[in-house]
């Protein structure tokens, strides 16, 4: 069952449920590609994308890895720092390349590249800092014929 965390047996949240993974980055997604493509609209969607990243991510981690507070934290600044920081470099290559006066749709299509090659980047970045622990220290496995 997807609403129940295979370890803990507890209820997921809504959001952090796979069945809703798609359901909650549509909007997400569709919004940072149409917003315009300013310093606080770039700031704003990748802060809220990588929110909910890290709440999923935390959300369906393992159970037997223990994840301190200090490094969810970590995990969480950096991935939105990355994302942020990928999001301006993607942007600045792609005006020197284009031009800087990017409109109409090559300015839709411009930022919708520069948003999937920052979120691409810094999820990539957000699982793996989230899931660190059970990368360093493995997890453990249960045997059926054994329980």
């Amino acid at each position: 069952m997807s609403s129940v965390h295979p370890d803990t047996g507890e209820f997921l949240p809504w959001f952090a449920r796979t069945s809703s993974l798609l359901a909650t980055n549509i909007p997400i997604f569709t919004a940072m590609m149409l917003s315009k493509p300013t310093v606080a609209n770039t700031i704003f969607w990748q802060i809220v994308n990588q929110t909910y990243n890290a709440g999923f991510n935390f959300c369906n981690r393992n159970a037997s890895s223990t994840t301190t507070t200090s490094q969810i934290l970590q995990s969480y600044c950096l991935a939105v720092g990355s994302s942020i920081g990928a999001a301006f470099g993607i942007r600045k290559a792609f005006a020197l390349m284009l031009g800087e006066s990017l409109v109409g749709m090559t300015a839709v299509v411009v930022n919708s590249l520069v948003n999937y090659g920052a979120v691409s980047f810094s999820s990539s970045l957000n699982v793996y800092c989230m899931r660190k622990p059970e990368i360093e220290q493995g997890i453990s496995l249960l045997d059926p014929e054994t329980m």
